[in-house]
C-alpha cells in the first residue's frame, strides 16, 4: 500500500487487490472497499499490472490489480 502526500485536490492511496475474483473472493473485496470508504476514501480507478515472476525476474509474469482511492481534503 502506498499513500500520497496530497495535492490540495485530495490524497491518493494505492494498494494491490490481487487477481482472484471468485464467488468466495468477491465478498472480501467488497469488505476492503467498504473499509476504505469508512476511512474517507472513494474508489477512483482499478487497473491491471504485470510483475516479473520467479528469481531475478526470470519466469512467468504475474498479473495483479491495483486499486487507486482518493480522499478529498
Amino acid at each position: 500500500m502506498a499513500e500520497g502526500q496530497g495535492t490540495g485536490e485530495g490524497k491518493f492511496l494505492v494498494e494491490s487487490i490481487g487477481a482472484e475474483f471468485s464467488d468466495r473472493a468477491l465478498p472480501k473485496l467488497a469488505e476492503r472497499f467498504d473499509r476504505r470508504s469508512k476511512e474517507g476514501y472513494e474508489l477512483h480507478t482499478v487497473f491491471k499490472v504485470e510483475q516479473p515472476g520467479g528469481c531475478l525476474g526470470f519466469g512467468a509474469r504475474v498479473s495483479t490489480y491495483l486499486a487507486v482511492y482518493r480522499k478529498q481534503e
